[in-house]
């Protein structure tokens, strides 16, 4: 007589985190999978309250206001990776966009959205560089009145990372996934074999509209577009994918999607492509960074890196 190990069986949660709907699929191998779906969202939500800046008391709320702290360990790797990030794309991820963020209304999904005036624009602009950060041994502190830090280009895909991490370190071999308003991270392939299924949106369809799929046993995508946080004025939409060298929203790219091997990696990446839009000529370049990028253009042009059409098969 042959028995066959049965197959995983998948819990799936979703819960409001990280300022969006976050669902955690996961079967554990050697903890119950309720119990690692809860451990999950413990953690990102833990990274929420440290990191976001609308929550008095943290981290970043504590820069923006007293312009300098004494960090630990956790804040100080994950303010060096943003400023990596920005210093590799020349500053198109700068996580020193908090003002301009905040002038258009995108800083919270309560504050009124609204075109600034030029002027504010300018004033604004004036603070908005991440070389305003110093960090010297364990204090980081901002050189610029008008500076304000914003992580949310990378804190959310850091969240997908250590959610994931913090499953593998409790069960090895734990499958699922884990998806955070389009940072999706690999927790294992599906039933310990397949890969997930991941749909990249159609930016003109709605949510539940298709463009194509891939298909990912390990690692993270993460997509950004102008569909995910805007507001349309006098017939022209504005999103929150600002360009902090002119203070307004980028519009080469509609969506632009990275697949990598961290969803940190991916979200700042995905910020960054989407703002260079036509200052990158060479897709492929970016190959370099272990990254594959997918776009869709505001002319419904697709642009992608070769490595990508990988994914696209079963």
């Amino acid at each position: 007589m042959i028995f066959h190990k049965p197959l995983p069986q998948y819990y799936s949660k979703k819960d409001f985190a990280l300022g969006t709907w976050v669902n955690v699929k996961v079967a554990g191998n050697k903890i119950n999978s309720e119990k690692l779906a809860d451990i999950a969202f413990d953690e990102m939500k833990r990274i929420e309250r440290k990191f976001s800046k609308n929550i008095k008391g943290s981290v970043i709320w504590e820069l923006n206001e007293k312009r300098s702290i004494i960090a630990d360990k956790e804040t100080l790797f994950l303010m060096k990776a943003a400023i990596n990030y920005a210093d590799l794309t020349g500053g198109a991820f700068d996580p020193a966009i908090g003002a301009l963020v905040k002038l258009w209304g995108f800083d919270d999904m309560n504050s009124p959205k609204r075109v600034p005036s030029k002027d504010e624009i300018n004033n604004a602009l004036k603070g908005i560089s991440y070389k305003f950060i110093k960090i010297e041994g364990n204090k980081i502190s901002l050189l610029n009145d008008e500076t304000m830090i914003d992580l949310g280009g990378i804190a959310k895909g850091y969240a997908v990372d250590m959610a994931i991490n913090k499953i593998k370190s409790l069960d090895p071999k734990a499958t699922g996934f884990i998806d955070a308003g389009g940072d999706i991270g690999i927790i294992g392939p599906k039933f310990n074999r397949f890969p997930w299924v991941i749909g990249i949106r159609d930016p003109d369809g709605n949510p539940y509209d298709i463009k194509l799929q891939i298909y990912l046993k390990e690692g993270a995508i993460v997509t950004s577009g102008n569909y995910e946080r805007y507001f349309e004025k006098d017939g022209v939409r504005y999103h929150h994918l600002i360009d902090p060298k002119t203070g307004y929203p980028a519009n080469f790219y509609k969506s632009v999607s990275i697949i990598s091997d961290s969803a940190m990696k991916a979200d700042a990446m995905s910020t960054a492509i989407f703002i260079l839009g036509d200052k990158l000529p060479d897709i492929d370049s970016m190959m370099q960074y272990d990254i594959q990028i997918y776009g869709i253009t505001s002319d419904n042009k697709i642009i992608k890196t070769t490595g990508f059409d990988y994914y696209l098969k079963k």
